[in-house]
């Protein structure tokens, strides 16, 4: 058995069970109804962001991303050259407004009955003595895949670690940890806590998000903005911790696992973190798996080829490849 393993989720792997990626938010069907429902987002996206660059709804996804979105409205914020205001007073409401969408389209109608994830997490289970899983994802896919994988009946199954205080979660002392390191829809900060709300049937959620979206919630959804400046977000404070306990795990990690994660340019600390852990830890083996050719490129250039392995292919195609890539390891 290996002693400790560190896997990083990005997009990629929740995209087997429907969620978009932030480019393509809008083009889930259940943002495009909030987006026809909510009349102010869809006009100050259509006339601020689309049009401008010759874009609609439906090829919004060749425009913009939402993180490009928000990073021009904020860089409007932080300049000091005297160009008129982009969206002045109307700011917040327009962030507020642009996440529901994106909470539609990474949660509503969403599931994780094509368990894509479930045979790493059972070779996790079984391979390594100590595994941190550490995601940049707002989903409730993992922690719905790892809850229900762990066994038949509800009374046997089990969440894995958090290093956060999450109120309402039944934390563990299981040897493998979660690290949700952008926060995610599923978690509420109110009343000087953070709050876990279950997913599926239990209506809290939708309850607090309905709330949030008519400006009349008593707390707020802790994710953290999706621009460049997303480190200034004062929600990156509660999330901080995370990242403390992230870069100790690389320290000591075997072997590091970055299924689905693109690296992109508005996540510096994750860059940075990633490549202290690569150079400080001179033994472990690093494997990507990436869809994109250009991503798996980046990669190499920052990790070198000597101890890092990238296989350009889906996450969900790729898990019988990385099982006996690892298993195979002379190193280990």
């Amino acid at each position: 058995m290996i002693e400790s393993a560190v896997f990083v989720l990005g997009a990629g792997a929740s995209t087997p069970f429907g969620v978009p990626t932030l480019l393509r938010v809008f083009q889930d069907s259940f943002a495009k109804r909030q987006l026809q429902k909510d009349t102010f987002l869809h006009e100050k996206l259509s006339r601020l962001f689309w049009l401008p660059r010759g874009r609609t709804l439906e090829t919004s996804h060749l425009s913009l991303s939402v993180e490009e979105i928000l990073t021009l409205v904020r860089d409007y914020e932080h300049q000091a050259y005297g160009a008129p205001s982009l969206l002045g007073q109307e700011a917040e409401r327009f962030k507020r407004s642009l996440y529901v969408p994106i909470k539609k389209a990474v949660y509503d109608g969403k599931n994780t009955r094509s368990r894509s994830l479930n045979s790493i997490i059972e070779f996790a289970r079984r391979n390594f003595r100590h595994v941190t899983w550490a995601s940049f994802n707002w989903d409730c896919i993992f922690e719905a895949s790892y809850y229900y994988s762990s066994g038949g009946h509800r009374f046997y199954r089990s969440n894995p670690q958090l290093v956060i205080n999450l109120e309402n979660w039944r934390n563990t002392s299981s040897n493998q940890v979660f690290l949700k390191l952008h926060g995610g829809v599923n978690w509420w900060y109110e009343g000087e806590a953070i709050h876990y709300l279950p997913f599926g049937s239990q209506p809290d959620l939708d309850n607090r998000w309905q709330e949030y979206e008519e400006n009349r919630a008593g707390g707020v959804p802790v994710i953290l903005e999706p621009s460049y400046y997303k480190y200034e977000d004062p929600i990156y404070q509660y999330l901080k911790v995370q990242w403390q306990y992230f870069v100790n795990a690389l320290l000591a990690a075997d072997v590091v696992v970055i299924l689905g994660y693109s690296l992109p340019e508005a996540d510096t600390e994750a860059r940075r973190v990633l490549s202290i852990g690569f150079q400080s830890n001179q033994r472990a083996r690093f494997v990507v798996i990436n869809r994109s050719q250009w991503v798996c490129e980046r990669y190499e250039r920052i990790f070198g080829t000597d101890r890092a392995v990238c296989i350009h292919n889906n996450v969900e195609d790729s898990t019988q490849q990385l099982m006996d890539l690892i298993l195979s390891d002379p190193h280990h």
